[in-house]
This record gives C-alpha cells, structure tokens and sequence, in this order.
C-alpha cells in the first residue's frame, strides 16, 4: 500500500463454504476401503461406503519417535534426530524488547513464520517450538475477544494458520513441538490468564477456580473435544515433533498447591486419549519451569508421557547466586540422578537463556554458542531452546545451531542393540599457562568413540574475554586399552574440523594435547 495501513496483515481471506474433512496419510502401499460414520447425540447415524484406494510406493514413515532401543533419544525412520532450533512460541515477545533491547517484530500472521523458518532452516535449525496460547494459535477463548467464539468454538481461520505453519515447517525441513496449553490459562497467580478464561464462571464458563480446570468431569470433557480436533486435523503431519500437554505445569494453580496427585491424574487420562486419537504415534511430553529442580516424579513417570521437558534457567554471578549453564545442564541429564538416567526418556530443554528475566547481553552470547555442545556431552536429546528468539533472528544469530550441527553430523548418540548405553564421563582438563582459567570438560561416551568439548567457565559465565590456552591437557582415562586411534579437533563456533591425527596408544592413562583454543573446543575420540 501507498499509504500507512493495517489491511496487508489480512494476506489471506475465507473464501468459500464451511466443509468437514477427513485427513489420512497412508504410511503402508495397499488396497484401502474407507468408511464415513457421522452419529449425533441422540442417535441418529449416517453411514456411507467410499471408494477404495489403491496406495503406491514403498513404506513411508517420517514420523518422530522415541528410540526403541535407547529409550533416551529421538529418530526418525529408523535414524538418528537430535532436534536443534529456538523456542519459537509466538510471533512477537514484549519480554525480549524490555529485557534485550529488540524491536518487537510486526505481526504478519503466518508470512512471518514463513520468513522465520526461511532465515533458520539454512544453518541446520530442524526444531521449534510454537504454542496454542490465546494470544499466538489457540483455536477457542473467550467469544467477546476478536477473532474468537466461544468454548467449543474452533475458528476455521485460526485453525488454517496452523495447517498452513506445519507445512511451512515441513517445507524447510523443520518440526515443532506444539504446546496445548500454557500455564497462565490455568493459573490466578503467576502469568494469570485465568481470569479471561472461557470455563470461568464469570465469563459464562461452568468452573470456580482454576485447579477445577484438572478435575470437574465437564472441564475434562471439554479438554477432550479439544484434543479430538487437533489430533483429527493435524495429528497425520510429519512437521509435528511432538504435542505437548502444558508449559510449566508446576506454574498452574494444581502445581502451585503442590497437587501433585490431581496433576498426574489429569496427565494419566490425557495421555490415554492422546494415545488413542493421535494414531500416528507423535511423541507426548509435559513441561515445568525453572529446571530439572521443579519436575514431579508421579508425572514424569508415567507411561503415556514419553519424554521429558524442562527449563534450564538460573542466577547469574552478579546475583551472588550464580551457577554455570554447564553444571545445570548436565545436572539435568548427565549424572546419575538426571532425568534421562533416572525415567529412561528423552529429557529436552524447551526453554533456557540466563534466568527468566534474561542476562547482560555477553554473557546471553556466550550460554547461546555453548548450550548445544553442552547439552550433547551431557546425553541431552537436544539442543537446548533459547527462549529470546527475537534476539537471535534480529541479530543474525543463528551461526550457534551451524556449529553443532556440523559437528554431529554422521554421528549418533544412541547404543546399538546388544551395546552398553553411552553415558557422560567427566573429563580432567587443565592448561599450563591458563593462570585462573577453570575447565569444564565431558564427553559423550560409546563404545570405541567418544564426542568431547572442553570450556572454558569463566567466559560462558559473563561472556567476558577469554585467553587463548596453549597447553591444554585432556586426560580421557587411566585404563585405556593399547590400539590405533584417531582423534579430531573442531572450532566449537563454526563446526568445522581443524586437524585429525592417527596415533598408536600404547595402553594405559590416556592424555591428549589439544591445539590452542579460547572460548571452547570440541573434539572426537574414536578406534580406528
């Protein structure tokens, strides 16, 4: 338009008649016969035969999954995925431009999507994840709010920008973690949305309070209808990674009273019927705030949650209170007592980046460059989520997710069938001429192969300006077996190799010698 407007943001408008429609995506080749059954509440039916189809080709299953044999990571048609990309929840966050200086990017419904996935998909980015918040993709809230009708009332428009976001995703090779609800629709207390919700009695709902929304029978058949559509319209496409049932549960009115009982009640009967809807066998996962902290074991242990998701925030030094994103991460999934470890399932960060409120601007580069190799060396299922995703696609930086994804590819964490599971070991780093410098240094552990990354913990702790280390000494272990190896070093900021040498190890302790490096390095270990 010539002149100021608001009318190019309605890019797409309805045309046409409302129409139901079944969707079906065959994954086997066959002859199919397909019946439609309509029934009403009083008993009325229709039943009519369709013609067979007739399905060509091989088999074909693009679907994510848990791994059968290691139960801790995702595949993909039988290879591995390790899902890399930002928590990409919404169109615009107001949070990022108080707390990190952004400008708040205009809302142009799904062709800002379509420029997101654009910018991310060419620097190995393959995972997001975006919410059906009443402010982003819900399909139902309040009816007095523009552009909704009601509880019950799924708007067609709304519904047909996720349609047209997931094949967007699938187009640029990415799949999304699609959260259904998010705390505040049931919380009075921290991000409150309970107050605008449609089952609120004041706003001619049936319910009281918020912790009804986990157990009045009328609620949960309400929830049910829900699920019902969203599994029957979206549940057969491949750019879905996984559905999520709540973001920071714990952050709910049943997870603030410590209703852990009414939690994992609710969690038991929305998986069975998730499981019984979504018959492409999406993966499903619920979420808590804060870090691995704040996860409650009657939920996490459920059967019909799949995998795991979590926080990774913390204080910052300048608080007094500070701990290294490093140490939280492997906290997380790489000692004896992490998630991974202790529920056999895929433990994914969904959300990290300082605190909640954020962190000075260097220290943000630093955790943002580091996360992923952290979290790889840690057995995490992927790369940490950095939740200021306007940071990242306004200041181009996107060159963290490049780097980690040139070093893993080919590579895969998983134990083979009859193998010992991979695990974290902790590794003694230390260099000569480094004066204060401290070391974290882990590798990810199978059998004749080793995937490590060394820190230095002062930069990712303030971002501040790291020395270059000269005389760096790695010690792998005390009881190597003697044999040819082969060992790799790579720049942790762009992925790509920086030297490879061949040697005899005669048995032993194990030391390796790396190159000069600042910030961090990553290497690769394996028998030849």
């Amino acid at each position: 338009p010539t002149e100021p407007t608001t009318a190019w943001l309605k890019a797409v408008l309805p045309i046409g008649r409302t129409f139901l429609c079944a969707r079906w995506r065959p994954c086997q080749p066959g002859l199919y016969h397909l019946r439609l059954e309509a029934r009403w509440n009083r008993g009325t039916a229709v039943v009519s035969e369709l013609p067979p189809v007739t399905v060509g080709g091989p088999p074909w299953d693009a679907y994510v999954r848990v791994d059968p044999v290691d139960k801790r990571f995702f595949t993909v048609a039988g290879e591995p995925f390790w899902p890399v990309g930002p928590n990409l929840r919404a169109i615009t966050d107001i949070r990022c431009t108080e707390r990190m200086r952004t400008k708040v990017t205009p809302d142009r419904g799904t062709l800002a999507y379509a420029d997101f996935f654009a910018r991310l998909a060419p620097h190995g980015v393959n995972a997001a994840e975006i919410w059906l918040s009443a402010w982003n993709h819900a399909l139902e809230w309040r009816g007095d709010w523009p552009e909704f009708a009601g509880l019950g009332r799924y708007i067609q428009e709304r519904a047909w920008r996720l349609d047209r976001i997931l094949d967007l995703a699938w187009q640029n090779g990415i799949r999304l973690n699609i959260v259904i609800n998010n705390h505040g629709q049931a919380s009075d207390s921290v991000d409150r949305e309970w107050h605008n919700n449609p089952y609120r009695r004041e706003n001619g709902g049936f319910l009281d309070n918020a912790l009804q929304y986990f157990t009045a029978e009328r609620a949960l058949a309400q929830q049910d209808a829900l699920r019902r559509y969203l599994a029957a319209r979206y549940a057969d496409h491949p750019a879905i990674l996984g559905w999520k049932l709540w973001s920071e549960q714990d952050l709910t009115a049943a997870g603030r009273q410590r209703q852990t009982d009414v939690l994992a009640a609710w969690h038991t009967q929305a998986a069975e019927r998730w499981k019984t809807l979504d018959t492409y066998g999406h993966p499903l996962t619920t979420h808590w705030s804060g870090s691995f902290r704040s996860v409650f074991p009657a939920v996490a242990a459920l059967p019909g949650i799949d995998f795991l998701t979590i926080d990774a925030y913390h204080d910052t030094f300048e608080q007094g209170r500070g701990q290294l994103l490093a140490h939280l991460l492997n906290d997380s999934t790489g000692r004896r007592g992490g998630l991974s470890m202790r529920y056999k399932k895929p433990t994914l960060v969904s959300e990290f980046g300082g605190q909640w409120d954020a962190c000075p601007e260097a220290q943000m580069i630093a955790e943002h460059a580091s996360a992923g190799f952290c979290a790889l060396v840690s057995g995490g299922a992927g790369n940490p989520m950095l939740w200021w995703f306007e940071w990242i696609d306004q200041g181009d930086r996107f060159q963290p997710y490049a780097a980690i994804t040139g070093f893993l590819r080919g590579e895969d964490l998983r134990a083979a069938a009859g193998q010992p599971p991979g695990q974290s070991l902790t590794l003694e780093a230390a260099d000569g001429n480094a004066g204060s410098a401290t070391l974290w240094c882990r590798a990810w552990s199978r059998t004749g192969r080793i995937l490590g990354y060394v820190l230095d913990e002062r930069w990712q702790a303030d971002g501040g300006k790291a020395p270059e280390l000269a005389h760096t000494a790695i010690v792998i272990g005390e009881q190597i077996n003697p044999g040819r190896m082969g060992v790799s070093w790579w720049d942790a900021d762009t992925g790509i190799e920086r030297s490879h040498d061949d040697f005899t190890h005669p048995g032993g302790e194990l030391r390796l010698t790396a190159p000069p490096w600042s910030r961090h390095l990553a290497f690769k270990l394996w028998r030849q």
